[in-house]
């Protein structure tokens, strides 16, 4: 596990029993599955997700087997990130080859749905069977949502609603069911319950469009991945539909308006986005969804677990990874 928790009492020494939670769950005598999941839980990830759940667990009662919910939350959200990597064809993921690059999309696949075995066989054992159903939920929507983003490719035409859509489904959700689970698990009060879910939702939506941003705008070694990779991919994202109505001359919409554009075509989307402001634009509804995470936040009962949560949303804002 990284340093990014030092600062948040008991949650770095949490996270290293979910780490080797992941490890054991996680672990196969396949060499392949063993090799392909090496990197990915090689302890240098944020672990946000089971950090929030965590979190959320501390207002109630926090028990042993939310160590291994939080292990399952962190396992499909790699299985989605493995899943992904295929679909977008990514060569890199946190600096290292992905799992494709590295042994083909067929056993990429496999090695996702593998993980994702693994965290239906914690959840089925140790969370309750609402959980357990919004868990099944939201894998449905992730993938209906990837289908819709695919079939969307370079599409100028695409919404802002759509946009929010989507990654709702992609990312929002799971942020949100993440602090709602950790509650409702603990047992805390149910409106507590309820505003950590709406926290968590405002929070992941954020943090989606800041990743947006930071594909335009990030410092390659720090963000660990080809900077551009949105638009290689023709992905229409929260920078391009803010730049847009700001590129007088309309040769964004028209190379967007192609089924498929060259690298240098691609260059070019990426510098005008740059110098748009389109990049800045979106900056601004990132502002926005965490401002409204830290009103529910600031409605929380007052103590350490709502000032570490406050400071966690207001570092996820401003980041350059």
């Amino acid at each position: 596990m990284t340093s990014y928790w030092n600062d948040f009492s008991g949650i770095p020494e949490a996270l290293e029993k979910v780490s080797g939670i992941i490890q054991g769950v996680s672990a196969s005598e396949n060499p392949i599955i063993s090799s392909g999941l090496t990197v990915l839980f090689d302890g240098k990830g944020k672990l946000l997700r089971p950090g929030l759940f965590l979190m959320a667990a501390q207002f109630g009662k926090l028990q042993e087997k939310h160590y291994k919910l939080a292990a399952a939350l962190e396992m499909l959200h790699i299985a989605t990130l493995i899943h992904d990597d295929v679909i977008d064809d990514s060569p890199l993921r946190r600096g290292f080859p992905t799992v494709h690059t590295r042994f083909g999309k067929r056993d990429a696949v496999l090695i996702g749905d593998y993980l994702l075995s693994r965290c239906f066989l914690i959840t089925a054992e140790y969370t309750s069977p609402q959980n357990a159903v919004n868990l099944a939920r939201l894998i449905s929507i992730i993938c209906t949502m990837e289908i819709e983003q695919n079939n969307d490719r370079f599409r100028s035409n695409l919404s802002l609603r759509s946009y929010l859509r989507k990654i709702m489904g992609k990312s929002a959700l799971l942020f949100s069911l993440a602090c709602y689970a950790g509650a409702y698990e603990a047992k805390a009060p149910q409106e507590v319950c309820r505003r950590l879910r709406r926290i968590g939702y405002n929070i992941g939506i954020a943090f989606q469009i800041i990743d947006d941003i930071l594909d335009y705008t990030g410092n390659q070694d720090l963000v660990r991945k080809p900077l551009g990779n949105d638009v290689t991919a023709g992905l229409i994202t929260l920078p391009v539909l803010c730049a847009l109505p700001l590129d007088n001359s309309g040769t964004l919409r028209d190379i967007f308006s192609r089924a498929a554009f060259t690298a240098e075509e691609g260059a070019r989307i990426f510098n005008l986005v740059r110098q748009s402001g389109g990049a800045e634009a979106a900056g601004r509804y990132a502002e926005n969804y965490t401002s409204r995470a830290l009103r529910e936040i600031a409605a929380l009962p007052p103590g350490k677990n709502r000032d570490m949560l406050e400071i966690l949303t207001r570092r996820l804002l401003i980041r350059e990874q």
